[in-house]
């Protein structure tokens, strides 16, 4: 087994393409993540590090990312590589925040993590990746439209507020991050009587995917479905440009995975996020 780490995004995509496609479900945020970089959507590029395992022959057998900023995101990785890798990471990535992925795999990373470095985890939150099955459309009063630069410094308000919300660790998306993905299209409100009242948004499309995120409504406009309308008006819209769909909910938000489930989304995977403490604290 060897181990491959690089900054170059094209190269990790040309090296882990066809293993990514296996399973792009699973690997939605590294894809993205990928895609990101090469459309120049990710804010300080040159800090982020991509690990690709690699068997006897040459073929990749495992994926990770460190983005720039966040923590270790681990896809698919094979019986035995967590530690290796881990170690791999700590190389070129000592200040890594955390972890996230496959509850085992994370769980087994963090816990080598920790010794090595003498720090603690907590978990700061679990999630589970859903997959679109038959769309149900719900009613609710209002419309749909795309944002736009005016919408900048709210939309850049509602997802600092969702992060803090769901208990995600810093960096939030900054405005800058906001404004090209706004440009692209990809983020959406739901009006009702003129007033935006809830967020979608969606993510680049890869390899036949697209993954809707952030979803938020602030406090005083829930319980009228404008969460769920405007997340099925977002899937609805991929469908039509037949791409699959997909999301990631807080498995703490009962809300969230109930608004889901009613509107055809199926459970895949769970995961789970480990935040690097200073202080030797063990879950």
């Amino acid at each position: 087994m060897r181990i491959e780490i690089t900054a170059d995004a094209a190269r990790f995509r040309s090296l882990t393409e066809p293993f990514l496609l296996r399973d792009p479900l699973r690997h939605t945020v590294i894809t993205t993540g990928i895609a990101n970089h090469l459309a120049g959507m990710q804010v300080d590029a040159d800090r982020s590090r991509f690990l690709s395992v690699h068997d006897d022959d040459a073929t990749v057998i495992g994926a990770a990312m460190r983005a720039a900023g966040r923590g270790v995101y681990l896809g698919e990785l094979p019986a035995g590589s967590v530690v290796p890798v881990a170690d791999a990471i700590a190389e070129v990535a000592p200040d890594a925040g955390g972890v996230e992925g496959a509850t085992h795999d994370a769980t087994e990373f963090a816990e080598h993590w920790g010794k090595r470095h003498g720090v603690g985890y907590l978990e700061a939150y679990s999630t589970r990746l859903y997959r679109l099955a038959e769309l149900n459309f719900p009613n609710a009063a209002g419309s749909a439209r795309r944002a736009t630069e005016s919408d900048v410094g709210l939309c850049v308000d509602w997802a600092e507020a969702m992060r803090l919300e769901s208990g995600m660790p810093p960096p939030s998306l900054t405005a800058i991050a906001i404004r090209n993905r706004i440009a692209t299209g990809r983020w959406w409100l739901w009006e009702r009587d003129g007033v935006p009242v809830s967020l979608a948004a969606h993510q680049v499309p890869v390899f036949g995917w697209s993954r809707i995120g952030p979803v938020y409504t602030p406090p005083g406009h829930r319980g009228n479905g404008y969460a769920s309308i405007l997340t099925a008006h977002v899937a609805r819209t991929l469908r039509w440009q037949n791409l699959n769909v997909c999301l990631f909910a807080d498995i703490a938000n009962s809300t969230a995975n109930r608004i889901y489930r009613t509107i055809g989304f199926e459970p895949v995977r769970d995961f789970v996020h480990y935040q690097f403490t200073s202080a030797t604290i063990n879950p």
